[in-house]
């Protein structure tokens, strides 16, 4: 294989390729980026065997052929040079691949590439497209409530369920459950439900706005998702297992509806957190309403006391307690200027939805649901 391509365009695609290389694996040809000739293209993919990445980057091809070489030095090599041209030469008998930039010359030991893992192809067929701004926005609002604990791995993916004109997201993690519901700018027949790895749909949001495209195209089949963005594929396994029936979770009915405009309440809940933070257990921030205003408090006893009060359009005394990064995660992902809690008895499920323009919000968008906590100060 010889190829020549443009260093800073070639690097900007290593990068990215780069980021579907195993850290871990004891496979040396999951720690390379498989490099394979096209039609006046150099291709780059690497997998970890969980997701894979595929790109190319324009080039001059001088000898077709195809070879594995080490992520790490290359990625090293290549970012370090100046801007200019870069010639890549394998030589299959020695098993290495020579860089070339001016003067600047590397050789690096290689892989041949017959035993890297085949990867999944894109099925024009199947595939359907929506704006990427929408999947973005409807990831970002869910990122947070998904598990890190992987002896879970049900609850470490994002349920995603594409029905006609919409696409709706769930997360849950056990102690608060996100919903997020977008309608997409196409439509197509039928229903389509997979459960994605959280982190491999960030991955998706990361490609997307580093990226100049609009749409994303997106296959899904029995055990995989494939997302295409220009020249960019991103594939993912999905996760197998059945996700909980969160419909069940949320209550029928509510007590209370209580607006809170929201950059001031989050701006409280920023201070009062200072108090609260990186303590073990959690030191819950509570809420106490009373009629027009809502005290926001942290008692720590190693840290001390916090006390704000702000306007709220409660009508009675109540009082609930929440994990305060929990609140804030949830009154973060709210996009309107007030945010509503819905709320029944202090140690039952709350729910944090936008407030709609006209006051309406009975059918969000968006729901949180998060889970209190028993305030210890309180007895």
């Amino acid at each position: 294989m010889k190829v020549v391509c443009n260093t800073e365009q070639f690097g900007k695609k290593l990068a990215l390729v780069s980021r579907g290389v195993s850290a871990r694996s004891t496979i040396q040809l999951l720690g390379g980026v498989l490099v394979e000739t096209g039609a006046e293209s150099v291709k780059l993919s690497a997998t970890d065997v969980d997701i894979s990445i595929r790109t190319s980057s324009p080039a001059e091809v001088e000898e077709e052929g195809r070879v594995v070489i080490p992520a790490r030095i290359f990625n090293d090599v290549v970012r370090s040079l100046p801007g200019g041209q870069l010639r890549i030469e394998h030589d299959v008998a020695s098993g290495t691949v020579r860089l070339a930039a001016g003067e600047k010359e590397y050789s690096i030991r290689a892989y041949a590439a017959d035993e890297f893992p085949q990867l999944p192809e894109f099925d024009e067929a199947r595939a359907f497209r929506m704006t990427g701004e929408a999947l973005v926005d409807t990831i970002e609002k869910v990122s947070k409530s998904y598990s890190r604990d992987e002896t879970r791995p049900v609850l470490t993916g994002i349920l995603i369920n594409f029905e006609n004109s919409k696409v709706r997201m769930v997360t849950t993690d056990s102690y608060r459950l996100s919903i997020k519901e977008t309608e997409l700018a196409t439509t197509f027949e039928g229903e389509r439900t997979a459960l994605i790895p959280a982190r491999a749909m960030q991955e998706v949001q990361r490609i997307f706005t580093s990226s100049d495209e609009e749409q994303i195209e997106i296959d899904l089949s029995e055990n995989q998702a494939l997302f295409r963005i220009g020249d960019v594929t991103f594939g993912t396994r999905l996760i197998g297992g059945n996700f909980p029936e969160y419909g069940r979770l949320l209550p029928n009915a509510f007590e209370r509806k209580i607006s809170v405009n929201r950059e001031e309440l989050m701006e409280t809940l920023r201070r009062v957190n200072l108090f609260a933070q990186r303590q073990n257990p959690p030191v819950p921030v509570s809420l106490a309403f009373s009629e027009g205003e809502v005290e926001v408090m942290v008692r720590s006893p190693e840290v001390g006391e916090a006390h704000e009060k702000l306007p709220a359009d409660s009508e009675d005394e109540f009082r609930i307690s929440f994990n305060p990064g929990y609140l804030i995660d949830g009154v973060s992902a709210v996009d309107t200027e007030n945010v509503v809690f819905k709320l029944n008895e202090p140690l039952k499920p709350g729910l944090i939805v936008p407030n709609g323009g006209d006051g309406e919000t009975d059918d969000p968008d968006f729901l949180y649901l998060i889970m209190p906590m028993r305030d210890p100060s309180q007895g």
